[in-house]
Protein backbone atom coordinates (compact mmCIF):
# COMPACT_ATOMS: atom_id res chain seq x y z
CA UNK A 1 0.00 0.00 0.00
CA UNK A 2 1.18 3.54 -0.70
CA UNK A 3 1.17 6.06 2.12
CA UNK A 4 1.01 9.82 1.58
CA UNK A 5 3.51 11.64 3.76
CA UNK A 6 4.22 15.33 3.22
CA UNK A 7 7.73 16.46 4.10
CA UNK A 8 10.59 14.32 5.33
CA UNK A 9 10.75 10.77 6.64
CA UNK A 10 13.61 9.49 8.84
CA UNK A 11 13.51 5.86 9.95
CA UNK A 12 16.15 4.13 12.08
CA UNK A 13 16.80 0.66 13.48
CA UNK A 14 13.54 -1.01 12.40
CA UNK A 15 12.34 -3.75 10.07
CA UNK A 16 10.01 -2.54 7.35
CA UNK A 17 7.82 -5.03 5.53
CA UNK A 18 6.45 -4.10 2.11
CA UNK A 19 4.19 -6.21 -0.09
CA UNK A 20 5.62 -7.61 -3.29
CA UNK A 21 3.21 -5.42 -5.20
CA UNK A 22 3.57 -2.38 -7.42
CA UNK A 23 3.43 1.18 -6.08
CA UNK A 24 3.98 0.44 -2.36
CA UNK A 25 5.90 3.07 -0.44
CA UNK A 26 5.81 6.59 0.98
CA UNK A 27 4.34 9.00 -1.57
CA UNK A 28 4.71 12.79 -1.55
CA UNK A 29 7.84 12.82 0.61
CA UNK A 30 10.63 15.31 0.08
CA UNK A 31 13.39 13.20 1.63
CA UNK A 32 13.46 9.63 2.94
CA UNK A 33 16.41 8.58 5.13
CA UNK A 34 16.74 5.00 6.36
CA UNK A 35 19.53 4.10 8.79
CA UNK A 36 20.36 0.58 10.02
CA UNK A 37 17.04 -0.81 8.74
CA UNK A 38 16.01 -4.21 7.45
CA UNK A 39 13.75 -3.81 4.44
CA UNK A 40 11.68 -6.77 3.32
CA UNK A 41 9.56 -6.93 0.20
CA UNK A 42 9.50 -4.47 -2.71
CA UNK A 43 9.16 -0.77 -1.84
CA UNK A 44 8.82 1.93 -4.51
CA UNK A 45 10.65 5.22 -3.93
CA UNK A 46 8.77 8.44 -4.64
CA UNK A 47 10.73 11.18 -2.88
CA UNK A 48 12.99 13.87 -4.26
CA UNK A 49 15.84 12.18 -2.37
CA UNK A 50 16.15 8.77 -0.72
CA UNK A 51 19.16 7.75 1.36
CA UNK A 52 19.82 4.28 2.76
CA UNK A 53 22.66 3.96 5.29
CA UNK A 54 23.82 0.48 6.34
CA UNK A 55 20.50 -1.16 5.44
CA UNK A 56 19.82 -4.78 4.53
CA UNK A 57 17.26 -5.57 1.84
CA UNK A 58 15.62 -9.02 1.77
CA UNK A 59 13.61 -10.42 -1.14
CA UNK A 60 12.68 -14.12 -1.44
CA UNK A 61 10.62 -13.94 -4.65
CA UNK A 62 12.33 -14.34 -8.03
CA UNK A 63 9.54 -12.27 -9.61
CA UNK A 64 10.17 -9.18 -7.43
CA UNK A 65 13.02 -6.73 -6.84
CA UNK A 66 14.42 -5.50 -3.51
CA UNK A 67 13.45 -1.95 -4.50
CA UNK A 68 12.20 0.16 -7.42
CA UNK A 69 13.75 3.63 -7.53
CA UNK A 70 10.62 4.67 -9.46
CA UNK A 71 9.95 8.40 -8.94
CA UNK A 72 12.94 9.35 -6.79
CA UNK A 73 15.30 11.88 -8.32
CA UNK A 74 18.34 11.15 -6.13
CA UNK A 75 18.93 7.78 -4.45
CA UNK A 76 22.00 6.88 -2.40
CA UNK A 77 22.65 3.38 -1.11
CA UNK A 78 25.60 3.53 1.33
CA UNK A 79 27.09 0.35 2.81
CA UNK A 80 23.92 -1.63 2.06
CA UNK A 81 23.45 -5.35 1.50
CA UNK A 82 20.86 -6.64 -0.96
CA UNK A 83 19.77 -10.28 -0.69
CA UNK A 84 17.48 -11.34 -3.52
CA UNK A 85 16.32 -14.30 -5.55
CA UNK A 86 17.99 -13.04 -8.71
CA UNK A 87 17.36 -9.30 -9.27
CA UNK A 88 17.83 -6.54 -6.73
CA UNK A 89 17.11 -3.00 -7.98
CA UNK A 90 14.97 -1.65 -10.82
CA UNK A 91 15.83 1.89 -11.90
CA UNK A 92 12.66 2.93 -13.73
CA UNK A 93 10.02 5.62 -13.88
CA UNK A 94 6.91 6.46 -15.84
CA UNK A 95 7.64 10.21 -15.73
CA UNK A 96 10.09 12.55 -17.44
CA UNK A 97 12.67 13.03 -14.69
CA UNK A 98 16.41 13.08 -14.38
CA UNK A 99 17.58 10.64 -11.76
CA UNK A 100 20.90 9.70 -10.19
CA UNK A 101 21.21 6.41 -8.31
CA UNK A 102 24.48 5.77 -6.44
CA UNK A 103 25.73 2.60 -4.77
CA UNK A 104 28.64 3.16 -2.35
CA UNK A 105 30.33 0.16 -0.72
CA UNK A 106 27.35 -2.14 -1.33
CA UNK A 107 27.06 -5.89 -1.78
CA UNK A 108 24.29 -7.40 -3.90
CA UNK A 109 23.69 -11.14 -3.45
CA UNK A 110 21.45 -13.47 -5.44
CA UNK A 111 20.39 -16.84 -4.07
CA UNK A 112 19.96 -17.99 -7.69
CA UNK A 113 20.38 -16.25 -11.04
CA UNK A 114 17.42 -15.14 -13.16
CA UNK A 115 18.25 -15.54 -16.84
CA UNK A 116 19.12 -12.21 -18.49
CA UNK A 117 18.80 -10.20 -15.24
CA UNK A 118 21.72 -8.41 -13.61
CA UNK A 119 21.72 -7.14 -10.03
CA UNK A 120 20.61 -3.64 -11.11
CA UNK A 121 18.24 -3.43 -14.08
CA UNK A 122 17.65 -0.05 -15.78
CA UNK A 123 14.69 0.85 -18.00
CA UNK A 124 14.92 4.39 -19.40
CA UNK A 125 12.44 3.85 -22.22
CA UNK A 126 9.76 6.18 -20.81
CA UNK A 127 11.92 9.19 -19.89
CA UNK A 128 12.17 10.82 -23.33
CA UNK A 129 13.14 14.22 -21.85
CA UNK A 130 15.09 12.89 -18.87
CA UNK A 131 18.23 10.86 -18.16
CA UNK A 132 19.44 8.31 -15.63
CA UNK A 133 22.90 8.22 -14.15
CA UNK A 134 23.78 5.08 -12.19
CA UNK A 135 27.04 5.12 -10.23
CA UNK A 136 28.75 2.15 -8.56
CA UNK A 137 31.63 2.77 -6.12
CA UNK A 138 33.27 -0.29 -4.57
CA UNK A 139 30.11 -2.35 -5.15
CA UNK A 140 29.97 -6.07 -5.93
CA UNK A 141 27.34 -8.45 -7.29
CA UNK A 142 27.39 -12.15 -6.39
CA UNK A 143 25.34 -14.97 -7.93
CA UNK A 144 23.49 -12.94 -10.60
CA UNK A 145 23.13 -13.82 -14.26
CA UNK A 146 24.65 -11.56 -16.88
CA UNK A 147 22.29 -8.89 -18.15
CA UNK A 148 20.79 -9.71 -21.54
CA UNK A 149 22.04 -6.38 -23.00
CA UNK A 150 25.06 -5.37 -20.88
CA UNK A 151 26.57 -8.84 -20.64
CA UNK A 152 27.65 -8.31 -17.04
CA UNK A 153 26.13 -9.23 -13.69
CA UNK A 154 26.29 -5.84 -11.89
CA UNK A 155 24.07 -3.72 -14.18
CA UNK A 156 21.94 -4.12 -17.26
CA UNK A 157 20.50 -1.55 -19.66
CA UNK A 158 17.19 -3.37 -19.94
CA UNK A 159 15.46 -0.91 -22.28
CA UNK A 160 15.96 2.65 -23.53
CA UNK A 161 19.00 4.81 -24.25
CA UNK A 162 18.76 7.62 -21.70
CA UNK A 163 21.43 6.20 -19.40
CA UNK A 164 24.97 6.79 -18.16
CA UNK A 165 26.66 4.11 -16.04
CA UNK A 166 29.84 4.79 -14.04
CA UNK A 167 31.72 1.97 -12.28
CA UNK A 168 34.53 2.93 -9.89
CA UNK A 169 35.11 6.25 -11.64
CA UNK A 170 35.01 4.93 -15.22
CA UNK A 171 32.07 5.64 -17.51
CA UNK A 172 31.14 2.26 -19.03
CA UNK A 173 27.98 3.41 -20.84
Amino acid sequence: KAFGVNGNVAIENVTLQFANANYTGFQHTTTEVYTNCNIEGQPFLYSEKAVFENCTFEQASASAYNVWTYGAKVVNFNECTFNSAGKSVLVYTESKINSTVTFNDCVLNASAPVEGKAAVEVDSSLIKDGHYTVVFNNTTANGFANGNVSGNSLWNNKKGDQLTVIVDGTQVL
